[in-house]
């Protein structure tokens, strides 16, 4: 069996197609030029495909088919939107009388079509909170990073982060992983007030660089997600979470491991940490923080305690 590898990939992008300002093939030809290995093109209620990426595969990231399905609720005042992620055919949006069960609805139609549903940045507007995503079943992924200005990820003035949303879905007992992504929309002009690619992404272990292979680690959750920060190596299980950092120039890291309710665990520094999960967590994970600006990187959950 050959040796897993480390490719890197973004899942939440945005083209003409929808309300991006690049056209499908600027979008991909950016992510191919920057590094990245695979790429969903998640453009509002419709399943953008790349034609090119099938006769010349080479000169495109691997692309893996999606949408952002999206439920306008209350004149768009209520913005609830679902990434489905490697779907063959548009997904319609449900309409229900609040923002959960529509969300929930959303969810079960992504899966039905063999997709993955990401719930994708919550606090958009302010729209859903820690209820809506415990209430949900079946969601494989939730946002904890989005790279648009108005994606609220850390939360502030009373409100709570994705992050900590995450940890009381995770307490709950929900399995559910957690995702960076850039939601890009603006490509030709760089602002921190406007949605640039290269922002947030996830780097997952798969068997090869293909559809079948990227989307099974992705299911497992055999990834990180970054916002910054780059894992040379880790393992992620239940005996040992180990991680080793790449630095870029003198960056300096803090990895915080977290427990049931959003526990800190423990507090580890450097650019390499191993942390022994206590057999008495429902679950554990590390946040990693970098010392350049507010750069982070996420470890997906592993389960001491089996539920």
């Amino acid at each position: 069996m050959p040796e897993k590898r480390w490719l890197k990939g973004n899942i939440h992008t945005h083209t003409t197609e929808s309300d991006g300002d690049a056209s499908p093939q600027h979008v991909a030809g950016w992510y191919k030029q920057h590094g990245y290995d695979f790429l969903v093109l998640s453009d509002h209620n419709h399943l953008t495909v790349l034609e090119e990426a099938n006769t010349s595969p080479g000169d495109w990231p691997l692309m893996i088919p999606g949408e952002e399905v999206t439920s306008r609720l209350f004149d768009n005042t209520v913005p609830v939107h679902v990434n489905a992620i490697g779907i063959d055919s548009v997904i319609e949006p449900a309409y229900e009388e609040d923002a959960q069960k529509t969300l929930q609805e959303n969810v079960d139609r992504i899966r039905q079509a063999g997709g993955l549903p990401s719930i994708n940045h919550p606090n958009y507007k302010w729209t859903l909170n820690a209820r809506h995503i415990v209430e949900t079943t079946g969601a494989w992924a939730v946002e904890v990073y989005n790279g648009h200005s108005g994606s609220n990820s850390y939360g502030m003035g009373g409100m709570q982060s994705v992050e900590e949303m995450w940890d009381q879905a995770l307490s709950a007992g929900n399995r559910i992983f957690g995702v960076a992504t850039d939601d890009s929309h603006h490509y030709h002009e760089s602002s921190p007030l406007l949605a640039n690619p290269g922002r947030g992404w996830i780097v997952v272990k798969s068997e090869s660089l293909s559809r079948p292979d990227v989307m099974q680690a992705m299911s497992d959750g055999d990834f990180y997600s970054s916002s910054g920060v780059v894992i040379g190596d880790m393992t992620n299980t239940t005996k040992e979470i180990a991680i080793d950092l790449d630095p870029y120039d003198s960056e300096k890291f803090t990895t915080v491991f977290y427990g049931e309710n959003g526990v800190k665990l423990a507090e580890e520094h450097g650019s390499s940490v191993r942390f022994q999960p206590p057999e008495n967590q429902a679950y554990v994970r590390a946040t990693v923080y970098s010392s350049r600006e507010s750069y982070r990187a996420w470890t997906q959950p592993v389960y001491p305690v089996a539920r």
